[in-house]
């Protein structure tokens, strides 16, 4: 049976028997007389610690829970002993430590001494054991073929831990924290110190130790290459998006066509707290352009010592505006919960002075003018903003047969809320005007509703019911239109090319011929 005492190792509590911490306190007072003339003495201790509570972790377990002298021992012989640094001692200085055995896997760490940013790349590089600026242009190759380069980056950075103890930075070089390696450490630091460099890593020493190397001359040209490309890429973007953003019209491809409007009128008939929401998704758009400005400057003109703190701060930036607008967002798509729709149902009163009871005419209007048949026509105007209105394209029509004995037809509004009731309302304000001139259906394009109520996912359906036997005439281009024939076989645009002419069936409509007008 032997006494334990309790020591606080490096922030660690362990229980450790007398005679073993004896030991070790004679341990780290040698230490201390030894390098006591070495600047950082107390941080050089304290990084010896922290090795000392790391190798005391490993040999305790479940059925072990106080050091003993023979861990204190080998602990030490691990280390190294100080008293190899001492001329004053006259001991066995021939004596073989187990350190020259004991090898040290390399960790994964951030080298913030030698990083640009973060120390991610200069941590990676010094894992693989290769040059630093091939994972930089790694980097740059991932944000110039899709921009996943700064979202992986941000996430390395979160999840990789940074090397600040002396033992973390050379477990991440693959050395053995141990005395020996730590004391030439603090001695290389304090040397770089005084002459006013940055502490190097040695594997960047050796690749860059000739500088006319051809390795250094082609990253070096690859790397302006590349910062010249992305310096002006990230300009002209950057013009561009402010542009985009502060023009009283832009322009947006859909279906294979572009349309304009104005994006702050668009945010704000789409966003709850739409003002923030535009300005958030300005400051979302605007940084990664200004980081890539910001990266080019680095690699062309070495500006990293002074855009650290700003490339750290827009990162700040970026990824709250991020999660503000996430918050926008998510509040924005809970009025899109519930959905409802409205029906209804007319039938088309033929006059009795029409000439062909058995045939009716429908006309797509757009602008007020009917959708002529000559030319091909683009529909592109799907959404138009007024500062009371907003008119949104386009209404879907369907033609279907039916065996009743009347043309009929049903429009269908339906419309999103946070709640039914909310999207009831939201439904029954939509407008869709069409109107019924002779036996002609006129058919606007567009539908609309107030701008107070926003986008909540409005839309118009209208089914056209065709009797058995009995025809319809669809004027105009409608090709590029969203119109649907239910047909016999299957149905193609080609048919709408031009004015045509369709007949009901049993089986479902049947195309006849083209109007020649």
């Amino acid at each position: 049976m032997k006494r334990t005492t309790t020591i606080n190792l490096a922030g660690m509590v362990y229980h450790i028997e007398e005679d073993a911490f004896q030991i070790l306190q004679k341990y780290l007072l040698d230490i201390k007389r030894v390098f006591s003339y070495q600047e950082g003495v107390d941080e050089m201790v304290y990084d010896i610690e922290v090795r000392i509570a790391e190798l005391f972790q490993e040999r305790l377990n479940k059925n072990k829970e106080v050091i003993t002298s023979s861990d204190v021992n080998e602990v030490v012989q691990i280390m190294g002993s100080p008293n190899q640094y001492d001329e004053n001692y006259e001991g066995d200085t021939d004596e073989q430590f187990y350190e020259e055995h004991y090898e040290s896997p390399k960790r994964l760490y951030r080298d913030t001494d030698e990083g640009m940013l973060g120390g991610v790349s200069a941590g990676l590089a010094h894992f693989f054991g290769i040059d630093p600026v091939l994972i930089r242009v790694f980097w740059i190759i991932l944000v110039l073929v899709g921009g996943s380069g700064v979202l992986i980056y941000i996430i390395a950075w979160i999840a990789i831990p940074e090397a600040k103890t002396t033992a973390q930075k050379l477990q991440m070089r693959g050395q053995s924290p141990n005395l020996d390696n730590i004391k030439d450490f603090a001695d290389s630091v304090t040397r770089e110190a005084k002459t006013g460099f940055k502490r190097a890593s040695r594997s960047v020493k050796r690749t860059f130790k000739k500088k006319d190397s051809t390795l250094v001359n082609i990253t070096k040209g690859i790397g302006r290459v590349l910062g010249f490309g992305m310096f002006i890429i990230g300009l002209l973007g950057l013009i561009s998006v402010v542009l985009f953003f502060v023009a009283d019209v832009a322009f947006f491809f859909v279906n294979d066509g572009f349309f304009s409007a104005d994006i702050s009128d668009l945010a704000d008939s789409f966003f709850l707290h739409s003002t923030l929401a535009f300005w958030l998704i300005f400051t979302i758009s605007v940084i990664p352009l200004l980081l890539m400005i910001l990266a080019g400057g680095i690699l062309l003109f070495n500006l990293k010592s002074k855009s650290r703190a700003l490339i750290i701060s827009l990162l700040v930036i970026w990824i709250a505006s991020i999660i503000g607008l996430s918050i926008i967002g998510t509040k924005t798509g809970v009025e899109f919960k519930k959905s409802y729709k409205i029906n209804d149902e007319k039938v088309f009163v033929l006059k009795n002075d029409w000439i062909n009871k058995n045939q009716i005419q429908v006309n797509l209007i757009e602008d007020g003018l009917p959708i002529p048949s000559a030319n091909n026509y683009n529909f592109d105007n799907y959404i138009t903003i007024t500062d009371e209105q907003v008119k949104l394209g386009y209404a879907k029509i369907e033609i279907t047969s039916t065996k009743d004995s009347l043309f009929s037809y049903s429009v269908e509004r339906q419309s999103n809320g946070p709640s039914l009731k909310k999207a009831k309302l939201n439904a029954e304000e939509i407008i869709y005007s069409l109107q019924q001139v002779g036996n002609s259906l006129n058919l606007p394009s567009q539908y609309e509703f107030p701008r107070e109520t926003k986008f909540r996912g409005q839309r118009v359906k209208l089914k056209i019911f065709v009797p058995v036997g009995k025809e319809i005439i669809l004027n105009g281009n409608l090709e590029d239109y969203p119109i649907r024939v239910r047909t016999i076989n299957r149905f193609s645009d080609d048919y709408l090319e031009r004015s045509s002419v369709w007949k009901s069936s049993i089986d479902g409509m049947e195309f006849v011929r083209f109007l020649e007008r």
